[in-house]
């Protein structure tokens, strides 16, 4: 009589959770390296952070106090974290073939193997998925949306409207209203965020600009199309990064599957009914955003189903952003950004 036992799966803990998914989530990738990470968000906290200073600067006065700070610079800005969670299933008689793969890439002998290289392997297999659903949210969430999945909290297009930052619609590009992107808009997007950004912006260090993949293609086609040889020859020769004014392009392809399901369920700044409008973009640079997080109320569960023959993994962390400084980020979407 042969005997399966379910027990076989090394047990994961809090710490194996931060090292494996929620660090990478927070402090790897490459959108993630612009923003600014604070790592023991415990509720709803303001960001201590200089906007700009104006007329602050006063003449010295040594017979009376310094009168210069009239108001509290950012205290308007804060973050109001979500709890999220990932529940993740695997069929029993799938998973370990799954981490046979894993392992044999990592050239590791999966019939001789210790349980912390099993686990490693496990949690990068979950990491995968986290990471992706991370992208969306973390760009495209926002609280009024009924998309469960986008619906939780306010990611970074609704903490600009938040904040008040500049906001540009389709019209800006010349664009109507619920028409899908047309060929040479690409380079009609950079134009306008360039022009509308503020000087703040414009002068800011580590400028960037992150569109939807849409967009990136059709610049690229204008770039080979008018023998652009330093842009666009050696994109497509050497793979080199594109840039618009010197200010590098980070392409966010992720964002294309997003907004081509029923965009105007799923994305923060879409009307309804205006689904052939499926692209966005914006200009702003590093530290302009907080992400916030808590690595130490990470909860992990782990468990077999004898129901479903299956393993379950669910894991809960707390994330949420804010925009410092309204002059450090401009966007263009379809349609206005619409408020929380």
């Amino acid at each position: 009589m042969s005997t399966y036992t379910t027990t076989g799966l090394p047990t994961v803990d809090a710490y194996d959770v931060n090292k494996y998914i929620v660090s990478p989530l927070f402090m790897g990738g490459d959108w993630m390296s612009y923003m600014d990470v604070l790592p023991d968000i415990k509720g709803k906290t303001v960001i201590d952070n200089f906007g700009k200073l104006t007329g602050k600067t006063k003449g010295f006065n040594g017979g009376a106090a310094f009168a210069g700070a009239t108001a509290a610079i950012g205290s308007g800005v804060t973050i109001d974290p979500a709890r999220m969670e990932i529940e993740v299933q695997f069929q029993a008689n799938l998973l370990f073939g799954k981490i046979k793969g894993q392992l044999m890439r990592s050239n590791v002998d999966y019939d001789n193997i210790e349980g912390s290289v099993v686990k490693q392997a496990l949690l990068e297999i979950i990491s995968k998925g986290a990471t992706r659903d991370f992208n969306q949210q973390m760009w495209m969430s926002g609280a009024h949306i009924s998309d469960d999945f986008v619906g939780n909290y306010d990611g970074l297009f609704v903490a600009c409207k938040n904040a008040a930052a500049t906001g540009l619609t389709s019209a800006n590009i010349g664009a109507t209203d619920n028409v899908a992107f047309a060929t040479g808009d690409g380079i009609k997007v950079f134009q306008a965020l360039y022009d509308n950004a503020s000087p703040e912006l414009l002068d800011a260090e580590g400028r960037v600009f992150f569109v939807s993949g849409n967009i990136a293609d059709d610049y690229q086609k204008t770039l080979e199309a008018n023998g652009y040889a330093a842009a666009g020859y050696g994109a497509l020769v050497d793979g080199a990064k594109m840039s618009f004014r010197g200010i590098p392009i980070e392409v966010r392809r992720d964002w294309d599957a997003h907004m081509s399901a029923v965009p105007a369920s799923k994305v923060p700044f879409q009307s309804t009914g205006n689904n052939a409008e499926d692209y966005a973009a914006m200009l702003t640079c590093r530290n302009a955003f907080v992400v916030g997080t808590d690595f130490s109320s990470t909860q992990v569960e782990q468990w077999y189903s004898l129901d479903n023959k299956a393993y379950r993994f669910r894991v809960s962390y707390m994330t949420g952003c804010a925009l410092t400084n309204s002059d450090l980020a401009i966007t263009l979407t379809p349609d206005a950004i619409v408020s929380a």
